[in-house]
């Protein structure tokens, strides 16, 4: 059975098209896993737990092991694909209020810097270490990148001042390029512990790699988890008959399909706010994958049922480019990764003043996936065809699986577009700017061109 199903059923227009597209999505598959594709030198993150995860997991779980100093806080310096895995793993998983609740509790919390350029945040962040004891993993392959080496800058001045150099730098963890770049050296020099991004896997394939295991574990989530789920996916598709029945094929045929029509717009329709880490995760993926050459759907999403409210009349009566995928969880009551389940039923109120009666005794997860199914109708109804992605429940397994599932079907709609799944040209274009306008050396030129421009 698949950890992540698939409900074809609302393609209507597009369901004859995404069929005669299946052939050619196994083909696509079959090229990934051959390594005849574009980008063939990224391809390190196709079946990775079983190649090479579960011994890195052994790797971390002994240097967590061999931590000797308190800490509360892990502070994750990165940006792209070096922090969105672990933030989708973490919202989806964390108890929402476990610090103000229990401040003795195993999860520690992880919080983020480098992922933007606000002053204000990087201020709150420093006031809050200063209340916690800090462990900071800073990801870059390179250790060049803008936002995140100024946040990594900072926040080791920080620590430098407050722990001393000797001890700081133990409590510093680069993720960084195994033989060369900035941080590699300063991490050498500096003797910071550090763990390879491996050479072949680019930064939004990451997160099953030392870059999203690593901050995971330390702060006490079973990473073997995450990787299982994702193997079932790889596994599934080793041990199929027919590649054209698998749930990541027909999802890429869909896709495909529905550009192919004229639908220029993917909303990702997602069943709790815990997986908005997902969904902006999902958007990285798919928009620096397939954004090239003008090619690609538009990836945007919605929360279930919030943006009902808002972005759900455009979805319902605005221009017809739309193509959405709704994801539908049939248990989502478990927090915090507990094994205890819990529901909340809506109760009896005498004399019935809210009109509500008709919903007694009905948990709220019952009246949610009720929203869901009457949301969609009404969508498909309104000329939005699209599929339906089925899990039972959200945690780690289930995660991982997500995951690997969408990086299958990022890949096969990268090899179907014809473009190179796995660059970003387009995002070089702002960051030399970036530097022209800051006065970067060998920018000059640049810089001064710009300016005239503005």
């Amino acid at each position: 059975m698949h950890t992540v199903s698939i409900d074809t059923r609302f393609l209507g227009e597009l369901k004859d098209s995404a069929d005669a597209s299946l052939e050619r999505s196994v083909k696509a598959l079959e090229a990934i896993q051959s390594g005849e594709c574009q980008g063939s030198e990224w391809l390190g993150w196709y079946d990775y737990p079983r190649r090479h995860g579960f011994d890195v997991v052994r790797t971390i779980s002994s240097y967590k092991e061999s931590i000797d100093f308190h800490y509360d806080l892990v502070v994750v310096i990165g940006i792209g694909g070096s922090y969105a895995g672990t933030k989708a793993v973490d919202d989806a998983i964390a108890h929402k209020y476990q610090g103000w609740i229990d401040k003795a509790s195993a999860q520690i919390p992880i919080v983020y810097a480098g992922h933007n350029l606000s002053e204000s945040e990087l201020v709150e962040l420093i006031d809050l270490m200063d209340a916690k004891q800090p462990l900071v993993n800073v990801i870059s392959k390179s250790g060049t990148t803008t936002e995140p080496s100024v946040a990594f800058r900072v926040i080791r001045r920080y620590l430098e001042q407050r722990f001393g150099v000797e001890q700081s730098a133990r409590r510093i963890v680069a993720t960084t390029d195994k033989d060369r770049g900035v941080l590699r050296s300063l991490a050498e020099e500096q003797g910071y512990k550090t763990f390879p991004i491996p050479a072949d896997i680019g930064g939004r394939f990451s997160v099953l790699s030392c870059v999203g295991l690593i901050p995971l574990a330390l702060a006490g989530y079973d990473i073997k988890l995450l990787l299982e789920g994702a193997d079932a996916v790889f596994e599934s598709i080793r041990s199929a008959d027919n590649l054209s029945q698998e749930p990541v094929v027909q999802y890429a045929a869909a896709r495909i399909a529905a550009f192919e029509s004229g639908k220029a717009v993917e909303v990702l329709a997602i069943p709790e706010p815990r997986l908005i880490g997902v969904l902006e995760w999902w958007k990285q993926l798919f928009g620096e994958s397939e954004g090239k050459d003008g090619k690609g759907l538009v990836p945007t999403g919605l929360v279930f049922t919030t943006d009902l409210h808002s972005l759900g009349q455009m979805v319902q009566d605005g221009v017809r480019n739309l193509f959405e995928t709704v994801i539908t969880c049939k248990n989502a009551t478990k927090t915090g990764g507990a094994s205890v389940e819990r529901s909340i039923k809506v109760p009896h109120l005498s004399g019935n003043c809210d009109q509500l009666n008709y919903l007694e005794g009905r948990s709220i997860s019952e009246i949610n996936m009720a929203a869901i199914k009457a949301s969609q109708l009404a969508h498909f109804d309104g000329g939005v065809p699209g599929v339906e992605l089925n899990i039972a429940t959200v945690d780690l397994h289930t995660l991982g699986a997500l995951f690997a599932f969408f990086e299958v079907s990022c890949a096969i709609g990268g090899v179907l577009l014809k473009v190179n799944p796995f660059d970003q040209p387009g995002v070089e274009e702002y960051k030399k700017n970036l530097f022209g306008l800051m006065g970067k050396p060998g920018y000059e030129e640049l810089g001064g061109s710009i300016r005239s421009r503005l």
